[in-house]
């Protein structure tokens, strides 16, 4: 029963994207004196720039702005800072064949690393894959410079989609880097 257990859990997490999560800050902003922020009008950004659906792209503005009122930030039109979302997913489409000796047989270059061949008849293998980019830029407004910046990137197979789950767990890993809580001058 417990193997039973074990392997359901191992499955559930391997199911899920994780996310690689990278922060910096580019421009040091006076964090002491900011307590509101409002984001960038996502119909400005080139779609090159931001390709997420409509549902993940909600999901997305949702789960950043809990976060920044757990920060303790304000959602008001003249903020101090703008956050500004950037990214999507992408596929890449890799077949591999390393059928080097075809049609003569024998590929002393196809072992892997037990000594036996990966693939008895050495179809070609399909290695595609999604990458999904969030990148999250704090701008501080009156400077117009970015004062912090979160990245995550996470990957999913080829037959996987994006859930709501990931997005929100990626975005509050991406916050867990996010130090500053808002000021309380105004």
């Amino acid at each position: 029963m417990r193997l039973l257990i074990y392997g359901l859990v191992f499955f559930i997490f391997s199911c899920s994207p994780k996310f690689r999560i990278q922060s910096d800050t580019p421009n040091p902003g006076d964090f002491s004196s900011y307590n509101s922020y409002k984001f960038y009008n996502p119909a400005n950004i080139p779609a090159a720039n931001f390709s997420f659906e409509e549902s993940d792209k909600k999901i997305i503005f949702d789960a950043i702005a809990e976060e920044m009122k757990s920060h303790g930030y304000k959602s008001i039109q003249q903020a101090d800072l703008m956050i500004k979302v950037q990214g999507g997913t992408k596929s890449t489409i890799e077949i591999q064949n390393n059928n080097l000796n075809y049609p003569y047989g024998y590929n002393a270059y196809n072992y892997n690393q037990y000594g036996r061949y990966n693939d008895y008849y050495d179809r070609p293998r399909d290695q595609s894959k999604k990458e999904t980019t969030i990148i999250i830029d704090i701008i501080d407004i009156k400077s117009d410079k970015i004062v912090w910046q979160g990245v995550g990137i996470g990957s999913l197979s080829k037959n996987e989609t994006l859930t709501a789950e990931a997005i929100n767990e990626a975005i509050a890993e991406i916050f867990k880097q996010y130090p500053y809580t808002a000021s309380s001058l105004k």
